[in-house]
């Protein structure tokens, strides 16, 4: 986008805030917006008839959602929950759209991330709603590892922030399960934490988990 584009788009948009478990829109909701995250994580999710909530996507800082939804005018197919505290940047879509419209390169780029998301999301799907504790909580850790992990010697270092309620909240298990499986990754070497900090030391192992 030209610095014009920008400016303007950055002159019509907001921040807003949304506390753990609230919800940003609901499914097929028109908001007349999409977002962006700037800090902490957004649940995309789908209730089945059962009433059971299922995660599609994991939206964390710098990633966008409900964009899609927002140009057809339709409304996001899923509803947007704050999995953390969240801090997102709004972005009116009548003023997002004409700039879309018109650059090729943005509705290219846009298609292009589409197309990975939903892969993505059929994976996350298949891997949240049949595995094991220990294979989603795999799961959600290295789907962030892609996103927002750093490669050092020891391992990939997730570069976010992470409590065990958080893991938790994403992989649909409870906090004392994701304790559990993760202090005894700790005691196996699969991975270290400090703080709020998680390397993952043996990804492989982790692959296999999920792919069991």
């Amino acid at each position: 986008m030209s610095d014009a584009d920008i400016n303007a788009i950055t002159a019509a948009s907001h921040l807003a805030r949304a506390e753990r478990g609230e919800s940003i829109w609901l499914s097929l909701e028109s908001a007349g917006y999409f977002c962006a995250v700037g800090s902490g994580f957004v649940k995309m999710v789908k209730t089945t008839a059962a009433g059971q909530e299922v995660a599609h996507e994991i939206m964390g800082p710098g990633q966008v959602f409900g964009l899609l939804g927002a140009l057809e005018g339709s409304g996001c197919p899923l509803s947007a929950r704050a999995v953390t505290d969240v801090w997102y940047l709004k972005i009116p879509i009548q003023v997002f759209r004409p700039i879309y419209e018109r650059t090729e390169a943005l509705s290219a780029h846009v298609m292009r991330r589409t197309t990975i998301r939903l892969r993505q999301a059929h994976l996350l799907v298949a891997q949240l709603s049949a595995g094991t504790v220990a294979s989603r909580i795999a799961a959600i850790l290295l789907m962030l590892a892609e996103s927002y992990g750093q490669a050092t010697e020891m391992g990939m270092v997730l570069t976010v922030p992470l409590t065990r309620q958080d893991i938790s909240e994403m992989a649909g298990t409870t906090v004392e399960s994701t304790i559990r499986v993760m202090s005894e990754w700790q005691k196996t070497g699969v991975i270290a934490t400090h703080k709020k900090t998680i390397t993952l030391l043996q990804e492989k192992r982790l692959n296999h988990l999920v792919q069991l």
